[in-house]
């Protein structure tokens, strides 16, 4: 048990030290970025676009249930006016960036992942080496890019989502007038919430991108190489989005100035 345990300990510790290298690979040829501006736009369209309906789903539901679950709660003590406020911090803070990231390691990543994969597999990437073509520039620095250009904006999209759906069940539920579920986010919501949100959402791209590319170059070992690829993109990804999370909610709060309201 000890032995397996240790092996896998090491495989993820391998796993991050390649996405390291891999990610300040991917910084070095980042100027050559314009060259692989009509691949950036494909990804975008891919992992993006194709996240929206699945993200604004999961975000609306997760607001209803948790007015749901405040409701009562807050009703007991007479503060079910501040609803909203409790709903827009928590979305804006975490549940926005961290729902936007986890359905795009799960839907994204692990498609990158799995394609790379293949291509390696396959011999494809060898090809691009031999035509010298950098891979990191072919490959990887699109998926990154992209990832950074959309994830921010679905993690927006997540916290209106949210927000409308928590609307939604406290003035059907209990009584709360939108206008008054509205004045409660402005009070307590900040600009430091909305801003490290976003912040946190751009680390998240670059864990995520870096991640699924790295594991999917390290494939081998035909079809099931390619899975286990896949596998361990959603396992690290969801270890290390999380350790950045607790490490960037601590900065943040040192960083950010605070009493701003939106």
């Amino acid at each position: 048990m000890l032995s397996v345990i240790g092996r896998r300990l090491m495989d993820v510790c391998a796993g991050a030290g390649e996405s390291v290298v891999l990610g300040l690979r991917t910084l070095r040829v980042l100027p050559q970025f314009w060259g692989s501006r009509r691949a950036i736009i494909q990804q975008i369209n891919l992992g993006g676009i194709g996240s929206i309906l699945v993200l604004s789903l999961i975000a609306g539901l997760t607001g209803m249930i948790m007015v749901m679950q405040m409701g009562p709660s807050l009703q007991d003590y007479g503060a079910l006016d501040m609803v909203g406020g409790m709903l827009g911090v928590t979305f804006t803070r975490e549940l926005g960036p961290i729902w936007a990231a986890v359905i795009i390691l799960a839907r994204v990543g692990s498609a990158m992942a799995a394609e790379i994969g293949t291509m390696n597999v396959n011999e494809e990437v060898d090809a691009l080496r031999v035509m010298n073509i950098n891979p990191v520039r072919y490959l990887v620095l699109p998926r990154v890019l992209a990832l950074v250009l959309c994830l921010p904006l679905l993690t927006a999209l997540a916290d209106v989502v949210g927000l409308l759906g928590g609307a939604y069940i406290a003035e059907a539920s209990f009584g709360v007038p939108y206008a008054t579920f509205a004045d409660s986010v402005r009070d307590f919501v900040r600009v430091s919430d909305v801003l490290g949100g976003l912040i946190k959402s751009v680390f998240f791209a670059v864990i995520i991108g870096v991640i699924a590319c790295a594991q999917g170059l390290r494939t081998e070992g035909g079809a099931e190489g390619v899975g286990h690829s896949t596998t361990n993109t959603v396992r690290l990804c969801v270890i290390f989005v999380l350790i950045a999370d607790l490490v960037l909610t601590q900065l943040l709060r040192l960083i950010l100035p605070m009493g701003i309201g939106v």
